[in-house]
Parts: structure tokens; sequence; C-alpha cells
């Protein structure tokens, strides 16, 4: 997993790219804990470039949100790949996360 990060719109975004499963939730977790050190609380990641994700990596996505939430931040997810979208909605996790389609909309 590579994880590359920016800022656009007062926002970090995140650009993750490879599987976000089994031992690359860790990768994620500290990337996510370095924004938190550095006061950079509304993240977004994109996602465009993730070729899959298992339960690991979708419960990891869920406890950054509470644990951002909790520091009056968020966690909103770009641009995810089809496959990806579908799960999410499939088991109803898109309800806890803003889904964002496209770059403008940061």
């Amino acid at each position: 997993m590579r994880i590359d990060k920016r800022a656009v719109a007062g926002n970090t975004v995140l650009d993750v790219a490879g599987q976000i499963r089994g031992v690359d939730v860790a990768t994620f977790r500290q990337a996510i804990q370095e924004c938190l050190r550095l006061g950079e609380v509304q993240l977004v990641a994109n996602l465009h470039e993730v070729s899959f994700i298992d339960s690991a990596g979708v419960g990891m996505l869920i406890h950054c949100l509470q644990e951002l939430k909790a520091k009056s931040g968020d966690l909103r997810l770009l641009n995810l790949p089809d496959d990806i979208h579908d799960l999410f909605e499939m088991v109803a996790i898109d309800r806890f996360f803003v889904i964002l389609q496209d770059e403008s909309e940061i």
C-alpha cells in the first residue's frame, strides 16, 4: 500500500493505492495518527487506486472516522471504485461516511 498526502481546500487528502487489508491496515492507521499529531482532522481518503478492501480495512476506516469525529474532525471517502462502493452499500457502511464522487466536491 502506498499513501501520499496533500492539501486541498483546507482538507488533508490521503491518496491511497493498493489494497487495504490485514497488515496494510496498520500503515493506513499510522497515516491517520500522523495527521492527528499535526492537528489535521479534516481528512479525505482518495480510494481511486484501491483494488481491494477486506473487513479489517473496513473496520479500521470506521474506527478512524470515530476517532476523528471525537476531535471535531471528519473522514470523507473520495473516488470509490464501483466494486468497493457496491460493498459499502450492501453492508450499509455508506451511511457512516460522506462519499464524494469527484475532487471538486471537497
